[in-house]
């Protein structure tokens, strides 16, 4: 009886395993959840399970023989049994069985009776921006309510989307037969609590975080001419020296555009996000004079570091889009030929057939050619950049048609240095509108691409005619660059002040100054209705003395480095006054440090010194790479700096453009589609700030959101211009340029 009671404890030992039934392993991962959740545990693999009786007495026999070894007392009486793999002990003796051995080999050594795990293990997902996920998930009705609420926020559907009864039947069809359907009203509901919880960390992040902060706002009008929005955009360089922006708001502002009406706007959301007193800079656009008379306001509201020297910064690329529609306005006979062309082939679909055989019979692709408007700032330079390499084919279906009008060789030649002269526009505007590469640096040099421009057209026989108001406007804005432009260059550390000096007095001449080519080029050509009644007239004088304006922003960088000790030295410990030694950029680039010169160590060297006297030597192709992340530099070299990292960081968060501000508008003009014309502007603000702010989490803010209506092919005459979308003030108030 007792031999058979023992086989009976060991079969049970052996018929279960360590490893729990398909029941049990399943209710092992699923989680307590609400009454509105149900749990739909995925199936898993049944085990395999040895239950032969030969195996069981093989097992029994082979424990002493193979698996254990046996050890004695003094009186050779067996007490204990030794694993001979992993010398774990057990005790044995008379009337014990072999239960703890067996389940010892069982659980820790299986491959031993040549036993092979049939559960297969937990099988890990790794997905890019979702880390790291088990396979075996339990269904949550309230998750999936929250991440289709935010999906339908991100990529702007309907709020009757999870409603649709094609959605709810793919879901429940292929993906979980739980699911149950989302209303619409549940949906707004959920998109707005997100909304308060975003806008909340937001807040509490604000309120901790140590450095300034760059605004940017621009006015836009919507689709149906019904409201007008205000967008202010946060740019800032977090600890980890990586530019952020965020949208803040994006209110209805159907008030009269007045000082008092915008300031108050503004006023408003930096208080609501706890701002005061961490605003660094603001950009506008250059049009209107309420924008002038409303920064007054804010900087006495806000009072800015150096009395708000830095504080206005115009928007970069609306000045080039003045410059070029100036330039245009007179060569527009050269280029309304192939406007007509394009107009002409969009005019009828059997036109755009015709011309698509046409194409694909002498082996070219039926191209799109995109919309000339006059709000973009490098929408001409598109359109003939891409009809160019079309110009043989543009040249003989036209004249073949006997439309009324000729292309001729003679014309394609004038666009071609069209196209050369624009060229630089539109690759300096494409680089002044990113969101996350610092670009107060960049403006020196863009501006010299551009003086370079004026002067090297300076004497072409027809485009003579569209540099000369090209270059008043230009001249009219930035004669005097300005001083956070200058300022960031010098800490570049492949500039400083040397070069500066150098970019100068290349950039003035190239502008006709002190002795340069064409100096006082345009005396007689300036319309009184682009002067100003200050002295910023072009041809006031032909000299600009860049000795002067150097010591200028050497005074300027004292300035401004002294007032962030005063705020941040009782922050920051007293670092020792070091050389600095052998180091590399976190970039990967290499390059050799050396100390320029010597000096005495005197309690008056500050960061700012050791920085402006030690030469920094880089290669020369990255000297004129303007892909160069200046911030990465200073994030691997900034430890001996630790104040003027602090000022770093501000001034190159400072954005040179409100384009990163009408981003948002885009976003917006494909949200308010013709299926979402009801939407409140509330809900509106709240999609627009939710769909930013997820993005920022992967940053992809600045991915070109296009409208799904958008043709694939041509575009028509009346769709030469934007209808219903423009951005307010863009009309050419150049009389408050230099107010």
């Amino acid at each position: 009886m007792a031999s058979h009671s023992g086989s009976s404890r060991e079969k049970s030992v052996v018929g279960s395993a360590s490893t729990p039934t398909p029941t049990q392993e399943s209710n092992q991962f699923q989680d307590v959840e609400s009454p509105m959740e149900q749990s739909v545990p995925v199936d898993v693999p049944s085990q395999t399970k040895q239950t032969n009786n030969s195996t069981e007495i093989a097992l029994k026999c082979n424990i002493f023989k193979t698996h254990f070894s046996k050890l004695y007392n003094n009186d050779g009486i067996v007490t204990h049994g030794k694993c001979n793999y992993c010398g774990s002990e057990f005790k044995h003796g008379k009337g014990r069985e072999y239960d703890t051995f067996n389940r010892h080999i069982e659980k820790k050594h299986p491959d031993k009776l040549g036993h092979t795990r049939s559960q297969s293990q937990i099988r890990f997902i790794v997905d890019e921006g979702m880390g790291s996920r088990s396979s075996l998930f339990t269904f949550s009705q309230t998750k999936y309510r929250d991440k289709i609420a935010e999906t339908i926020s991100v990529e702007r559907l309907t709020f009757s989307f999870a409603e649709r009864c094609q959605v709810q039947e793919c879901i429940n069809g292929t993906l979980q037969p739980a699911c149950k359907k989302v209303s619409r009203r549940t949906i707004q509901r959920t998109i707005f609590k997100q909304y308060k919880n975003y806008k909340e960390q937001l807040c509490e992040y604000f309120r901790t975080f140590n450095s300034s902060i760059s605004l940017c706002s621009d006015v836009w009008t919507d689709v149906f001419h019904e409201n007008s929005f205000m967008g202010i955009t946060a740019h800032w360089v977090d600890d980890k020296w990586n530019i952020q922006k965020r949208v803040l708001a994006f209110r209805v502002f159907n008030e009269s555009h007045t000082a008092d009406n915008i300031y108050r706007l503004i006023r408003g959301v930096i208080e609501e996000f706890s701002l005061m007193f961490k605003i660094f800079s603001i950009s506008f656009d250059n049009a209107s004079a309420a924008n002038m008379t409303s920064i007054r306001s804010l900087e006495d509201f806000l009072r800015p570091s150096c009395g708000g020297k830095y504080f206005h910064i115009r928007c970069v690329c609306h000045v080039l889009n003045l410059c070029v529609q100036s330039g245009l306005e007179e060569l527009k006979e050269f280029v309304l030929p192939v406007r007509e062309v394009i107009a002409y082939l969009g005019k009828s679909m059997t036109l755009m057939k015709k011309w698509a055989r046409y194409c694909k019979a002498h082996n070219m692709r039926v191209k799109k050619f995109p919309k000339d408007v006059k709000t973009r700032w490098n929408s001409t330079y598109r359109l003939l950049s891409v009809a160019f390499p079309y110009r043989s084919l543009l040249t003989n279906f036209v004249n073949d048609s006997l439309v009324g009008f000729c292309l001729y060789e003679y014309q394609w030649v004038l666009i071609a240095r069209i196209i050369d002269l624009l060229s630089v526009f539109n690759t300096w505007t494409n680089l002044f509108s990113q969101v996350y590469f610092p670009t107060s640096h960049l403006f020196l040099y863009g501006a010299i691409d551009v003086a370079e421009q004026f002067w090297k057209f300076r004497s072409d026989p027809q485009l003579f005619i569209g540099i000369i108001p090209m270059k008043i406007k230009w001249l009219l804005y930035y004669k005097n660059i300005p001083p956070i432009s200058l300022v960031a260059f010098v800490l570049d550390p492949r500039q400083k002040l040397e070069g500066l000096q150098d970019y100068l007095e290349a950039y003035y001449k190239f502008l006709g100054f002190n002795g340069g080519q064409d100096s006082q080029p345009f005396t007689t050509s300036l319309p009184m209705s682009d002067m100003d009644t200050q002295d910023s007239e072009p041809e006031s004088d032909s000299i600009m003395d860049v000795n002067e304006i150097v010591a200028n922003v050497k005074s300027q960088l004292v300035e401004l480095y002294d007032s962030y000790c005063i705020r941040y030295s009782h922050k920051i410990p007293q670092v020792a006054r070091e050389t600095v030694g052998q180091s590399s950029s976190s970039g990967g680039e290499s390059f050799r440090w050396r100390q320029a010169k010597k000096k005495p160590r005197e309690s008056q060297y500050t960061e700012l010194d050791l920085y402006l006297n030690t030469v920094f030597c880089f290669s020369e192709e990255i000297n004129t790479d303007m892909t160069f992340n200046v911030l990465h530099w200073w994030q691997g070299n900034g430890n001996p700096y630790p104040i003027l990292s602090l000022m770093v960081k501000d001034i190159f968060a400072c954005p040179m453009s409100t384009v990163v501000c009408e981003q948002t508008f885009s976003a917006d003009g494909n949200m308010l589609d013709t299926t979402r014309s009801q939407l409140s502007p509330q809900n509106i603000e709240i999609q627009v700030c939710t769909d930013d702010w997820k993005r920022a989490q992967v940053r992809q803010q600045e991915a070109e959101q296009e409208s799904p209506n958008t043709s694939d092919f041509f575009y028509t005459d009346n769709m030469m211009s934007t209808p219903g979308a423009t951005t307010a003030n863009e009309s050419d108030q150049d009389s408050d340029a230099n107010k």
